[in-house]
């Protein structure tokens, strides 16, 4: 895992896999997932991001908003080969590293509109009698 993360009133974190995940096609995958640790089964996050690596340009976008639960992560089992990764050629790593920047939007409710909670017309209209 990375370290934690603050953004847009939320927790996350990157979970990297570079030896795959559990849901991985085959042993040669490199799996990243986004992790909404501040999710509970109360409050679920509506959120789309965007992984991208800098070294190589690649942009990886989720596609649609995606809803954070609890314990769960979003993302993609077979992100790359890690033999594709591990190539100079590719250019996934920069100065040995694999630097993985995140985008994140996170989806909101309408927020309702404010209206005064006292009708000011009989207030105006006392103030003009007097």
């Amino acid at each position: 895992d990375s370290s934690t993360m603050e953004g847009h009133g939320h927790v996350w974190t990157v979970r990297l896999y570079p030896g795959g995940h559990s849901g991985s096609t085959d042993d040669d995958q490199v799996a990243i997932f986004l992790h909404c640790v501040s999710a509970t089964d109360m409050v679920k996050v509506k959120a789309g991001f965007r992984i991208r690596i800098p070294s190589s340009g690649k942009n990886y976008p989720s596609g649609k908003k995606l809803v954070f639960g609890r314990g769960e992560k979003r993302g993609w089992k077979d992100f790359a080969k890690r033999s594709e990764v591990l190539n100079d050629q590719s250019r996934f790593l920069g100065d040995g590293n694999l630097t993985v920047e995140v985008d994140i939007q996170v989806a909101q409710d309408k927020l309702p509109t404010w209206k005064p909670s006292i009708d000011v017309a009989p207030a105006w209209m006392k103030l003009l009698d007097s």
